[in-house]
């Protein structure tokens, strides 16, 4: 049983890039989201043409043909496989959600070919990992991109998302890159304010808005490419891009790195 009074991340983020798979709980959520963070429409929308970007850079740059998307959430109209593939990529993409609403209209909507659809916590690598080579999409010798964007912000600090994410990268073989972005604010008890709210309109299913310096412990040890970390909408931009946010408060911060 879904319960529909409840907000839950994967429809706000479905409402706010304008899709139709959400209730009014998810609705009155980003109400009360807006009032303090205006802009936050645009930087859903900043953040899914990163995704875009990021994904289109690593099939045609490096010519990575395998993605574990980490958090997936429900399914839009330029997923991973499709963009990748139109890049010209035989893209193989295993997707990570335990929503049960994600994995309903995701195992209906992305029946493909080489992608897979995973039943599993974030960082339950060892689930991840085996399952997606058993089902013989994955090449645990190949590189492989590994997204995180706009979901860290579901993960509390007392389960330390960074050493999740390094963990995940040394088991992935070299040349392997990370792709994460995350809702990020510099005033820290603004922060702690929206935090609170969202923790208490999402059930505790939102953890935290993180500073651009937190975001930048998920890259230790690895080498940014296409451009440094921060701001995503300034990251390998299309020539008129016209998402740039004008609200500076708030920002959508991450970036591409490769594991040397």
């Amino acid at each position: 049983m879904i319960d529909v009074t409840q907000a839950k991340d994967a429809r706000i983020q479905n409402f706010l890039l304008g899709g139709h798979d959400h209730y009014e709980s998810d609705r009155d959520a980003v109400r009360h989201l807006m009032r303090l963070a205006p802009n936050i429409p645009q930087l859903a929308r900043i953040n899914r043409e990163f995704v875009a970007r990021a994904v289109r850079y690593l099939s045609v740059q490096l010519g990575i043909d395998q993605f574990l998307d980490h958090g997936c959430g429900l399914p839009a109209r330029d997923n991973v496989h499709q963009i990748a593939r139109r890049a010209g990529t035989d893209a193989r993409v295993v997707y990570i959600d335990n929503d049960p609403v994600v994995l309903a209209h995701a195992r209906m909507m992305l029946d493909e070919d080489r992608t897979l659809i995973l039943d599993a916590d974030l960082f339950d690598f060892p689930t991840i990992l085996t399952r997606s080579e058993q089902a013989g999409i994955f090449d645990p010798a190949a590189p492989v991109a590994v997204l995180f964007t706009s979901v860290l912000h579901c993960v509390s600090d007392m389960r330390n998302p960074w050493r999740h994410v390094a963990e995940l990268l040394n088991q992935l073989p070299a040349g392997s890159v990370l792709v994460l972005s995350h809702l990020t604010g510099e005033n820290g008890a603004l922060n702690e304010e929206v935090s609170a709210l969202m923790q208490e309109l999402t059930g505790q299913q939102w953890a935290k808005i993180r500073s651009l310096a937190e975001v930048e412990r998920s890259f230790d040890g690895l080498k940014p490419i296409g451009g440094p970390i921060g701001d995503v909408a300034r990251w390998q931009p299309v020539t008129g891009l016209s998402l740039q946010a004008v609200d500076r408060t708030w920002t959508i911060c991450g970036g591409v790195a490769r594991k040397g």
